[in-house]
């Protein structure tokens, strides 16, 4: 079990004392998009929604392995104009390499880490094109993954609380997800409903 404690228990030391959750690696996520369209700000609110296909993807991890359906989902994102600043809200079906599927849903943000050249860049040139390679040294770039799985091998999904790490290398999005768990080395178990 972890022992590091919360950063809470100094403001609250009357309360219960809490430590910080575990994360466990669950896959690595590789996909490909279309080019974005947008449909404009509404009410030239200056908040637009960009729409992104993903084309294909693979995901692997030390428990499961598969691949996103052809034209199998989409980002819906909202974008701040002129900022680089968007909301993620990606949903997308993978048939496992034993023929079950998961439907993963992201809600997320992307937008230039604080001081950095591509914060100064942007603040520079609103209409700079965002570049096609970024890592974690360029941006906040995270998800909350939401898994649904059916009966069978991957009910224990459904159960957890996941984060996706993100990246984008050549166009290429990369997204290791984990998942938190105050049971560290314990595998997840399946959520099945009792009479």
């Amino acid at each position: 079990m972890s022992t590091s404690p919360s950063p809470g228990n100094a403001f609250f030391p009357d309360g219960p004392q809490m430590r910080l959750p575990s994360i466990a690696f669950l896959y690595r996520l590789e996909c490909e998009t279309t080019e974005d369209f947008d449909l404009g700000a509404p009410h030239d609110s200056g908040v637009i929604r960009s729409i992104v296909n993903i084309t294909r993807g693979s995901l692997k991890g030390p428990r499961i392995e598969g691949n996103i359906l052809p034209l199998g989902g989409a980002d819906w994102a909202t974008v701040i104009k002129g900022t680089h600043s968007m909301k993620l809200d990606a949903r997308y079906t993978v048939r496992t390499n034993d023929n079950y599927y998961l439907y993963i849903r992201a809600h997320g943000l992307y937008r230039p880490g604080p001081g950095t050249n591509y914060a100064k860049q942007v603040e520079t040139d609103p209409t700079l094109i965002p570049p096609s390679t970024i890592s974690q040294d360029d941006v906040e770039f995270f998800s909350h993954l939401r898994i649904e799985a059916g009966p069978g091998p991957y009910n224990w999904l459904n159960g957890l609380v996941c984060l996706g790490v993100m990246s984008c290398q050549d166009g290429k999005i990369w997204i290791d997800a984990y998942h938190l768990t105050n049971f560290p080395g314990v595998k997840p178990e399946n959520v099945v409903a009792k009479a």
